[in-house]
């Protein structure tokens, strides 16, 4: 009978140092957890910085709540890795959690951010919305502010700048009501962006310099680089290569500086697109080639793609189609892999324009509708313009013009209702071809003219000179008639 009792006694010890065992497992693992969320919180945050776009987080990185712990470290997850839909999922798992007001903000703050990245934009309009509202009625001022700015990048995507302008200046009013330095600069910086897509690179100019300032203000180097870098690329369509450069140059040498691999990721591709204009392909090659061992090397696929993109354009610039095509294939596997609409919309687009060039309109018209149903799908108006200008082109090799100015028309249509000048420039431009080779040399006079003075205006000097060569031609034309 004694012995039996040492037995209970020896069981009862060992399931009581199983329990400890058991209870501190479960602390340590619980502290592994959060430790672990901190850091892909991090790793979410810097990937969304580099994208330009402002996450609001609240107390996520400091919630304890096992359950929670885990659904975040879940989507986080989910969300690094591009697998869209697991990441919104978890993401309304942890909102049905939410503790308060200021929570289920940071929360619809993911989801939008990751609806707008599976090409879902219209989503991830409403999911801003559902936010801005909630905000508002908590008078959560850096979450509304958070909000806007994100819905203004939403409807600058979906080709509604004077709304994208709207949001962002309300973004701004709040920073500066609140006394918020940094938000100011970001709302500066995307209403610069704004201007740019409006083909009004002066105004554009005015702002990113606005941003910059404050950056220096507030001792924000890696705000002084974005701006820095934007600026350059506004030189850049203004037709001033080499002040482009300058500036990109500034900006890596700040991301150097900085250790901000993605930065000098961004400014090597930058470079390497200024070099191409500036018709030193080999130089361009190594800054991309560059950009790719960087992206390769922290795991940025986003990044990679436009590199291989952006690889795919000099070779094709070389006279190397084939090996431009390999170069744009291995984009859109990755565009797939990540599932970028956008970015599957536009290798399409430069498949479609290795086809042509190889002779093949067939084809290239084959990409070139794909392309387009994709931007039709996402709700992206300039890359539908710029397929449609490319599709008129491959009818005007085929030997149908009236085809080819439909599409032309369609293209200008399209950046006469979403504001971009130096698109309708282009697609002016493109009509007064077709109807230059049509004899039809008054009419394309008329377009050439009318292309001329926007470009004038937005003060795209390579391009206007183009005009004048094609105005020249055509005005001998009319005098031989």
């Amino acid at each position: 009978m004694g012995s039996f009792w040492v037995i209970i006694g020896i069981i009862a010890a060992v399931t009581g140092i199983l329990s400890f065992l058991w209870l501190i497992w479960s602390i340590l693992r619980k502290k592994k957890d959060r430790k672990e969320l901190k850091e892909v919180i991090r790793e979410v945050i810097q990937e969304e910085k580099a994208k330009g776009t402002p996450v609001y987080l609240d107390g996520l990185p400091e919630v304890t709540k096992p359950r929670k712990v885990g659904l975040l470290l879940e989507a986080f997850r989910a969300k690094l890795e591009y697998r869209h839909a697991d990441a919104i999922a978890k993401f309304r798992e942890c909102y049905d959690l939410a503790s308060d007001d200021s929570e289920r903000c940071a929360l619809l703050n993911l989801i939008g951010l990751s609806q707008r990245r599976s090409g879902v934009t219209r989503y991830a309009e409403q999911t801003f919305l559902q936010m801005i509202k909630i905000a508002e009625q908590a008078d959560i001022k850096e979450a509304l502010s958070f909000a806007l700015g994100n819905i203004g990048l939403v409807y600058q995507g979906l080709g509604e700048p004077e709304k994208a302008l709207e949001y962002h200046g309300k973004a701004m009013k709040i920073d500066e009501k609140i006394g918020n330095l940094e938000g100011q600069a970001a709302a500066l910086g995307n209403i610069g962006l704004v201007y740019k897509t409006l083909g009004e690179p002066h105004k554009a100019l005015e702002f990113h310099q606005k941003a910059l300032e404050i950056n220096k203000q507030i001792g924000r180097l890696e705000g002084q680089a974005n701006q820095l870098g934007n600026i350059g690329l506004v030189y850049y369509d203004l037709g001033e290569p080499r002040k482009a450069l300058e500036y990109h140059q500034l900006a890596l040498k700040i991301n150097e500086q900085i250790r901000r691999l993605e930065g000098q990721a961004i400014q090597l591709g930058n470079i390497g697109n200024v070099y191409r204009t500036l018709g030193e392909p080999q130089k361009a090659l190594g800054y991309h080639q560059r950009a790719l061992e960087i992206d390769e090397k922290i795991g940025y696929l986003e990044g990679q793609a436009q590199d291989l993109g952006n690889i795919g354009l000099v070779y094709q610039t070389l006279g190397e189609p084939q090996k431009a095509l390999e170069f744009y294939e291995r984009s859109l596997k990755i565009a797939e892999k990540i599932g970028s609409l956008e970015g599957q919309a536009a290798e399409l687009g430069n498949i479609g324009l290795v086809y042509d060039t190889l002779g093949e309109p067939r084809k290239a018209l084959e990409f070139y509708e794909r392309s387009l149903k994709l931007a039709e799908q996402i709700g992206n108006p300039e890359v539908q313009a710029s397929v449609l200008g490319n599709i008129g082109l491959v009818y005007l090799h085929l030997g149908k013009p009236q085809k080819a100015l439909e599409y032309h028309k369609k293209a200008l249509e399209i950046h006469k209702k979403v504001g971009g000048l130096e698109g309708k420039a282009n697609d002016l431009n493109n009509i007064g071809i077709v109807y230059g080779d049509q004899g039809q040399f008054k009419e394309a006079l008329s377009y050439f003219q009318r292309a001329r003075e926007i470009f004038l205006k937005i003060g795209a000097k390579h391009k206007v000179a183009d005009c004048d060569r094609n105005i020249a031609l055509v005005k001998k034309k009319l005098e031989k008639q």
